[in-house]
């Protein structure tokens, strides 16, 4: 398998967290955080070993949580205020960071570009439960030659109630990946997903669905 591409990270905020279950969103808060440069994951597990008769018996590797880097080509103010919680004026279009700012939990989603003995698959990446970390700023003078600048934005990864810290999907399509129009042999699972996520009224609840799917639903 060889990557070569990725694409689209998308962040919505969480709307609610059910018990045993993935988060639901609030899609029309939903933003782009621009083009993907490059997106890193730092996993720290919890460990734990036990000995006996001289020699290791068991050990255990456990997620405890994570870290993901992204760098994107631009991060607009709207952006900003969406990941870090700051306030943005209506009259001014100033955008004003402060201590008291808390950043929002939220689900983030990319997808990967793929290939695997000549085919090429899109795989989409969700976090189901993050929060933006604000992170350091520079600048730098126009040289002899041309330096493109981006920017970074870090991501602390948790645990969501479900237990689930990262869900991934493959996709022939890279169209079906920003839509996710399911595949046939899926119809049933997802019917029955559908049938899950109505509300009392009989009306389907679009911020149960993957966060892949918010291209689709947003």
């Amino acid at each position: 398998m060889a990557q070569f591409g990725a694409k689209r990270p998308r962040f919505a905020p969480v709307k609610t967290t059910p018990e045993g279950a993935l988060p639901t969103y609030d899609f029309e808060k939903a933003v782009t955080i621009g083009k993907l440069v490059k997106a890193d994951l730092t996993v720290t597990n919890a460990s734990g070993e036990l000995y006996g008769d001289d020699a290791l018996a068991e050990k255990v590797d456990m997620f405890a949580s994570g870290s993901l880097a992204l760098e994107t080509d631009d991060k607009t103010n709207e952006v900003h205020a969406a990941l870090h919680g700051a306030t943005v004026s209506e009259e001014t279009s100033e955008v004003t960071d402060s201590d008291g700012d808390v950043a929002p939990r939220g689900g983030l989603v990319y997808y990967k570009v793929i290939i695997r003995q000549g085919a090429r698959y899109f795989k989409g990446v969700f976090h189901p439960l993050v929060n933006a970390i604000l992170g350091n700023d520079s600048a730098a003078t126009k040289g002899s030659s041309i330096t493109f600048g981006t920017s970074s934005t870090a991501f602390n990864v948790f645990r969501c109630n479900s237990g689930a810290w990262r869900v991934t999907k493959e996709f022939t399509d890279e169209a079906a990946c920003i839509s996710a129009s399911p595949p046939p042999r899926s119809l049933r699972r997802i019917r029955a997903r559908r049938r899950n996520n109505r509300n009392t009224d009989g009306r389907r609840d679009k911020n149960r669905l993957p966060l892949w799917r918010l291209e689709a639903t947003a």
